[in-house]
């Protein structure tokens, strides 16, 4: 607490609500924050979300701030597990991705397999026709593309909740389509796929 004296007085002031200390709470802890996420995710753009999510996070549960007694280090606890559970959860989208393709690549030099492959690719360009251009963007780079939330924000320059919006509604509707389409092999595999790996 010697590097910041009144950070006591500060933390009682946001736990009140009051924006302003909030702010100034921010100023002083903000480059912290990013150094300690900077180096676990060795990503700029996840580091600045989660920049976000952690003082976030103390807003939301800012009544509890005058019960923290070294707020420097319940900041770095906090830090580290926010950005061990965005290493975690870009790890397992990451290992989605990878079955995914597994999955549409088996046994792609048989007939069958390719005939099945264009209706697929077909069932899908109909599907992804019903939604609108940013859901469709955000839909292919999320799951043909395989790219994280956060790597699509900052690709579209949208903000991260934003991404997930438009992907919740493609999702939805792509498997709406889908469901329509389990008439074939094609539409059942590819209904499987999207529920599997939402």
């Amino acid at each position: 607490m010697e590097d910041f004296p009144d950070i006591l007085k500060l933390l009682a002031v946001v736990s009140q609500g009051n924006e302003t200390a909030f702010r100034q709470l921010f100023e002083m802890f903000k480059d912290r924050v990013f150094s300690t996420a900077y180096a676990y995710t060795e990503n700029r753009a996840d580091a600045e979300e989660i920049v976000q999510e952690v003082f976030l996070r103390i807003w939301k549960n800012r009544e509890k701030l005058p019960q923290i007694e070294t707020f420097p280090a319940w900041l770095y606890t906090i830090t580290r597990n926010r950005c061990l559970s965005a290493l975690k959860k870009k790890a397992l989208e990451e290992q989605r991705h990878k079955d995914v393709v597994s999955i549409m690549t088996i046994n792609a030099t048989t007939t069958e397999t390719s005939t099945q492959e264009k209706e697929m690719e077909s069932i899908l360009q109909l599907a992804l026709g019903d939604l609108s251009p940013q859901q469709r963007k955000v839909f292919i780079m999320s799951r043909l593309q395989g790219l994280d939330r956060t790597t699509i924000a900052h690709k579209l320059e949208l903000a991260p909740a934003t991404v997930s919006f438009h992907l919740t509604i493609a999702l939805k509707a792509v498997k709406s389509y889908l469901v329509k389409s389990m008439n074939n092999v094609a539409g059942i595999t590819l209904l499987c796929i999207f529920l599997y790996f939402q």
